[in-house]
């Protein structure tokens, strides 16, 4: 089986994450800050190891300024519920997820806030000038570091400060591309930022977080227990704790801090293979007469989307499977993409690289595609 659907979750993983899942369902086994005993003070250390290691993966000045959730969408609803007030305003980019998009248009919905789509050109073109979409009350910019469904680059640091100037703050979606290494918080102008570990960080699922520049004090998004300050009617004034009520799935957070320690040393090499890949299978697609693919011009992580013309991308999915080759169609939950592009209607086929991935199983990718009449 070839498998080409690494930007829905990564397939393969480093060794020495099955390890560090299995050390501590098998060796540790208990909750984090649940227990005075000895194996629950090791756990609640490793608890804090790992948010050491994603802080600085990061660029967050502080591993108390680390949240963990079970996703990058629980991440995302999280700060949006927590930290937009009613009458405020937002801008978004055209390449957002439906995870930035769904809770900003419910609250929209509910009369709370309203948000603005940026157009491309808004993205891009540093002499934009941002005046015209930003409003007395916008508060928060929130940008996609990469899109899921084309791949392309969309945050900059450029960008970013072009959206400080005018004092707002801002959310980058790392949700694709955290595992290339590709930004710094503190060195970026982002001030919160939100992943999920299944991804290219190369954890298990089940994992994500939240990330701040500054202390974050927002309104918790599930009140419950949280291993501190019991007496409490609701969930106390001490962070990061009070945005994780409930046990935390620590077997994945110990996989994924030992995932995002294997990138920092393989980084170099794994971002090497993925962009002569990545550039293979676009020169590849390129040459084929019936083959559209879009936004080819921009700069990327290893993920292209394209269609067959003709064909539905429903079609060209089944027949790659039948082919032993796994790709994603359709519209990605991501809608904004799809009305950016044009492709509401056909929606797209994606194919999305990894390191672990090889030119021998692009060919035989290619070679299925180039066979379509």
């Amino acid at each position: 089986m070839i498998y080409f659907d690494n930007a829905a979750t990564s397939r393969t993983k480093p060794e020495v994450v099955y390890d560090a899942f299995n050390h501590y369902i098998r060796d540790i086994a208990v909750s984090p800050g649940r227990g005075s005993y000895s194996l629950g003070i090791t756990a609640s250390r490793m608890l804090y190891q790992s948010r050491k290691t994603v802080s600085d993966f990061f660029g967050s000045p502080s591993p108390e300024n680390i949240v963990f959730t079970k996703n990058s969408t629980e991440a995302i609803n999280l700060f949006f519920n927590g930290f937009l007030k009613k009458g405020d305003h937002v801008l978004i980019s055209c390449y957002e997820h439906n995870a930035v998009l769904r809770p900003l248009h419910s609250l929209k919905q509910e009369g709370v806030i309203d948000y603005t789509i940026l157009p491309e050109y808004a993205l891009y073109d540093d002499d934009c000038d941002l005046k015209e979409f930003v409003k007395s009350n916008t508060k928060l910019a929130a940008i996609t570091l990469a899109s899921n469904l084309t791949g392309q680059i969309v945050f900059s640091s450029s960008l970013a400060e072009r959206l400080k100037s005018y004092g707002l703050t801002v959310f980058v979606d790392a949700s694709q591309g955290a595992g290339k290494k590709l930004l710094d918080m503190s060195c970026d102008s982002i001030d919160v930022l939100a992943f999920t570990g299944h991804k290219d960080l190369l954890g298990l699922p089940g994992v994500g977080g939240l990330c701040s520049v500054n202390d974050l004090r927002i309104t918790p998004l599930i009140q419950g227990g949280t291993g501190i300050y019991g007496d409490s009617y609701v969930n106390p004034q001490a962070f990061p704790e009070a945005y994780e009520a409930g046990t935390l799935n620590m077997p994945a957070i110990w996989a994924l801090k030992n995932a995002m320690e294997y990138i920092n040393e393989h980084i170099a090499e794994m971002n090497k293979k993925e962009s002569k890949l990545t550039q293979y299978l676009m020169k590849s697609m390129l040459e084929l007469p019936n083959v559209v693919v879009y936004n080819a011009d921009k700069s990327r992580v290893s993920t292209l989307a394209f269609n067959v013309k003709g064909k539905s991308s429903s079609d060209i999915v089944a027949l790659l499977d039948k082919n032993g080759i796994c790709v994603r169609g359709g519209i990605h939950c991501a809608i904004l993409a799809h009305e950016t592009l044009g492709t509401v209607e056909t929606g797209a086929v994606r194919v999305s690289l990894n390191s672990y991935n090889t030119k021998d199983e692009i060919d035989a990718f290619i070679k299925v595609i180039g066979g379509i009449n």
